[in-house]
This record gives C-alpha cells, structure tokens and sequence, in this order.
C-alpha cells in the first residue's frame, strides 16, 4: 500500500542543507508541503511556532564533532522547541548510517512520553543517508514508504488518519448539499442542525425552541453521520494484524498491568476535560463537598470520596428541567493487590444495586468506583451548580452512561414478590456426621 500518499506535510531538520537536497526534490514531486530549519535557527528560537507536519526529518548527528549521547539531547531539545502544546500527532524519520544508534534514542524519548515533557513522535523510523548521498535519492521515496508499511504504528496511523479525512469530508459534503443555495445558507444550516439536535435528543421540540446543550446534541448526531461514513471509508485499511496470535506485552507485576489497562479504560470511556461547572449535562461525575445523606454509599471505605452521577435521561433537557437525578457512589485509589481487589469486586461491592466501574485512571492514580442505585437524590439545578457543593470530576461518555442508566433502569423497576416463610435456622451438625 502506498502510505506516502497519506502524507501532506513534513519537517526537515539537518545541519547540511544541500545533503538534503534530494529529500525536498521528492516531498515537491509528491506535493508534500515541507518546512526546512537549521540547527542555528532552531537554537535562536526558545519555541518554534508550527502547525502540525505529519513526518519530522532529523539528522541523527547534526554536530558531527559530537558524541552520541550530545546528538540525541540535542534531538530531545529540538523536539521539544517544535512539538509542544497543539503541534498535533507525527512520526519521527531519523537520518543515520548505523541502525542500531536508535535504540539510545528510542529510550530516551520513551523517558519523555512517560513524563509528558512534550508532544512525542507516535512512531520512530530511520533511513540510511549515505546511501542517498553516495547513490543517488531515486529510491527514497519506495524505501520510506516500505519502512512505514513495516512499522505498524506507522502504517495504522497513516491510514486510519487517511481514513477520518474521507469520512469527514463525505459527512460534510453529504449534508451540506443538502443546502445549494448560498444565499439562505446560514438560516438553512443552523435550522438542519437543529433539526438534528432535535432528532437526537428524542423529544420534539416546537417552534425552533432553543433549549440548553442544543449545540452538544447537534455535535453528537454529525459524529453519528461521520461514523457511517468513516466505516465505509475504512473497507481497504491495512491489517497490520499479521500474526495469527496477538502477543501480550511483558508486566513487572499486576500492577503495571493494571495501570496500562486504566489508562486504556480513561480514553473509552471518560472524558476529564474541564467543563463550565454551570453546564449541567447527563453523566457529569461530581465530587461531593457536603456530607448528603441521600447520596453517601453506608459500605463506602473510609478514605474513599463520595460522589454522584448526573442520569437524567437526555431527552428530559429538551424541556428545560429545572431539577437533576443524581446517583451516589464513591470514588477511592484501587487496589493493587490481586487478591484485595477481587474481594472488593466479588465480595465487599458486589450486589445488584452496585455498578463498579474499574480501573480508570484518574488524578495520575488508579481508580476504582462504586455507584449505589439505591442511593437517588432529585436535586435542584441551581443547587447542583453551587461549586462548594459540588466539583465536577468528569463526564462519562455515552457508551457508558447509556449501559449506567439501562442498569438503573432495571434496578428501579424491578418488581420482585414478597412471600411470608418461617425462620429458618441452620441445622447443628452431627459429630457423627
């Protein structure tokens, strides 16, 4: 597959302008929009104001009287000028001769994705420049493009990116269409988005009535059309499951497990983005300041932090409610110990009125959470916005509030049946037996 026809910009960085010579010939010939610095520029600058280039070109030894350890902090500190706040996703291209050099850099720049200290590169590849020099760049642009059909996260990355592109651009094609006239079109594309808004929310809304979150609604149903589209769009993705067996990454011990498996938890199903607090939409997480009866969970541990849900069914904000449902629960740092947490998840927590949500990862620690449908507090709104009552934490995403709110569905309309029986008490046992 051809992944460089995915690629639309790219970075070079090299202390030798006209090594690289050949390397702009073939990012021009392929209509890639390409940005050339120096080591001198860079170091004049204390950061680099860019927009995202998917591929980042940089010379292995851009001061060639330096030791490999210097080459590489210099390459950390390049990066770090280039790729901070929104510089966005891309992969790192290293110019070197000898291959086995990128594992020194590969671990540094491990150091600093688990620190955070910068946007890092979600893939790292390297070519052989001498060769281009010495034989001229006419393969080039065939041995990148098999050196990032070989690495997998750089052949997912080109392609899914690829992919999201075509699907956006045909949801937005599709419906804008659907509005030729450009003279009307401001009052014809905010009416279909309400429309839509008002189809998601599931509860009719007369006469163009605004009502609060109409523009979240109006978001969610575009990403249902851009879903329908990207899934047609991703037919002939490449597989870069290869094996017939997945292998499983190595862990120290269960908790490193643990972790990897919160911190993949986080991303599917919580958003933690800070949101105005006098927003109120369903499935808001928020941290109880007061101590409210209604709300507190009686087996809740006694360094945990009580919470509570916000399960309003989502059509009920079409009618400008006035007052929230909320669930209590209670947050508190999971277990790390195996045999701990299985207590916790099949004995201490576990009963029909619980849902347990584990391991998330939040606040840089490993979470677990309890809510209690048997804990149900109908609040005011005014009241739920008062920040020295409540905190918000996070919002749950839709998958897993729609499955939270089926649950207490259920929870609150099971009917049962109330038999009258006789004490029983438990037979002594026979020393014989």
């Amino acid at each position: 597959m051809d992944l460089m026809n995915n690629i639309q910009t790219a970075l070079i960085v090299d202390d030798n302008k006209q090594e690289i010579e050949g390397l702009e010939n073939m990012l021009v010939a392929q209509n890639i929009y390409y940005t050339y610095y120096s080591p001198e520029s860079l170091d004049a600058q204390e950061h680099v104001q860019l927009k995202n280039h998917q591929l980042i070109f940089i010379d292995f030894s851009l001061d060639d009287a330096a030791e490999d350890v210097n080459n590489i902090a210099t390459i950390r500190r390049y990066l770090r000028k280039i790729c901070y706040n929104n510089f966005g996703s891309y992969g790192l291209v290293v110019w070197t001769k000898h291959p086995e050099k990128i594992d020194a850099l590969r671990n540094k720049l491990t150091n600093d994705a688990i620190d955070k200290a910068y946007i890092t590169p979600l893939f790292i590849i390297c070519l052989d420049k001498t060769n281009y020099l010495q034989n001229g760049y006419g393969s080039l642009f065939a041995d990148l493009n098999s050196k990032l059909a070989q690495d997998k996260a750089a052949a997912f990355f080109f392609n899914w990116r690829a992919s999201v592109e075509q699907g956006a651009d045909k949801a937005l094609n599709d419906v804008y269409s659907l509005m030729p006239d450009y003279t009307q079109q401001n009052t014809n594309f905010t009416y279909l988005l309400y429309q839509l808004a008002d189809n998601f929310s599931g509860v009719p809304v007369k006469d163009g009535r605004k009502y609060e979150g109409m523009i979240h609604d109006a978001c969610k149903a575009f990403n249902e059309l851009l879903h329908s589209d990207l899934s047609t769009c991703q037919n002939d993705i490449i597989d870069i499951f290869t094996e017939e067996h997945i292998a499983k990454p190595h862990y120290e011990n269960f908790a490193d497990e643990l972790l990897h498996i919160a911190k993949i938890n986080s991303k599917i199903l919580i958003d933690s983005t800070i949101q105005d607090p006098q927003i109120i939409l369903p499935g808001r997480v928020y941290k109880i300041k007061n101590d409210i009866s209604l709300l507190k969970v009686q087996s809740a541990p006694r360094n945990s932090t009580p919470i509570a849900i916000e399960l309003t069914p989502p059509c009920d904000f079409a009618h400008k409610k006035i007052s929230s449902r909320l669930i209590g629960g209670f947050i508190i740092n999971c277990p790390l110990a195996e045999d701990k947490l299985y207590t916790y998840t099949h004995t201490t927590f576990k009963a029909d009125s619980k849902y347990l949500i584990w391991p998330l990862y939040f606040e840089n620690n490993i979470k677990f959470i309890c809510l209690d449908f048997r804990n149900v507090l109908v609040i005011n709104d005014e009241e739920l916005r008062d920040t020295q009552k409540f905190d918000i934490l996070f919002t749950v995403k839709s998958r897993l509030f729609a499955d939270i709110l089926q649950k207490f569905s259920s929870h609150a309309a099971r009917l049962g049946l109330a038999i009258i029986q006789p004490h029983l008490q438990e037979p002594q046992k026979n020393e014989k037996d």
